[in-house]
């Protein structure tokens, strides 16, 4: 057995053993924090880096893009400025296309107009020998739209050149058709609507007549016969028949 007296009596260092925990755990948690500063670094310039390169990107992207936009827009001016050219030019073209057809239509109704004055005075200084003496130039029916059955006539006579003598007498106009399938005869003087349709003429060279007349309601015209009755000098009388659908003519509406 042991003696009592001579114990071992085994302590610690408690305070050098904490301050190594403590020494140890401080370290520890400056190298975590060190290592995430790092890490921390790192990553944020690399994010860094990554923003600023994508806003350098979006700055070039966005220039050019404003280039191309003005680019687009001068080019748009001188579209504009090239239609707005061209299309005045259209207009203009049109307005002279329009003056030269209104100045054809015009030159063409004077030189039908000159051709038919030229061939009605070549009646009278060239006539015909069959054509020879007072003879009907032009008989010529114009349907009136101020009322129905309402028509316009002219009547032109002449007679040749080398007659000297004036001649005179007498033009009837009848106007044969039916009415209610019946033959009619209408004399000018009938359904004349200014003046007593008696045509009584007298000239030297050429003489014209015109008026209107009214055909009574129902009656269809089918011919009108025009006849000369010169006065005094013995010559015989001259008949000419007309087809009715044949003179007949709309009036102008100008």
């Amino acid at each position: 057995m042991a003696d009592p007296r001579h114990r071992v009596v085994v302590t610690t260092d408690q305070p050098n053993r904490r301050r190594v925990i403590v020494t140890g755990v401080v370290t520890l948690a400056l190298l975590a924090s060190f290592a995430l500063y790092r890490y921390t670094r790192a990553t944020t310039v690399s994010d860094f880096e990554a923003a600023t390169g994508e806003r350098d990107r979006l700055l070039d992207e966005r220039r050019q893009l404003t280039r191309d936009l003005r680019a687009a827009k001068a080019e748009a001016d001188t579209l504009r400025d090239q239609v707005a050219y061209l299309t005045r030019s259209q207009q203009i073209d049109d307005g002279a296309c329009v003056a030269v057809k209104q100045s054809l239509g015009r030159l063409q109704a004077e030189s039908a107009d000159l051709r038919e004055q030229l061939a009605f005075y070549r009646g009278i200084v060239s006539p015909q020998e069959s054509q020879a003496g007072v003879r009907v130039y032009e008989f010529r029916i114009t349907a009136l739209k101020s009322a129905p059955g309402a028509f316009r006539y002219d009547l032109v006579l002449i007679q040749p050149v080398r007659s000297e003598k004036r001649v005179g007498g007498q033009a009837q106009v009848v106007i044969e058709g039916l009415k209610d399938r019946k033959k009619q005869r209408l004399k000018l003087a009938d359904v004349a609507v200014n003046g007593d349709g008696n045509l009584l003429f007298s000239f030297q060279y050429f003489e014209e007549f015109s008026g209107e007349l009214r055909l009574p309601n129902g009656f269809r015209p089918l011919r009108a016969i025009v006849s000369l009755q010169p006065g005094g000098d013995g010559k015989p009388g001259i008949e000419d028949e007309y087809e009715w659908a044949k003179i007949v003519q709309e009036a102008d509406e100008r």
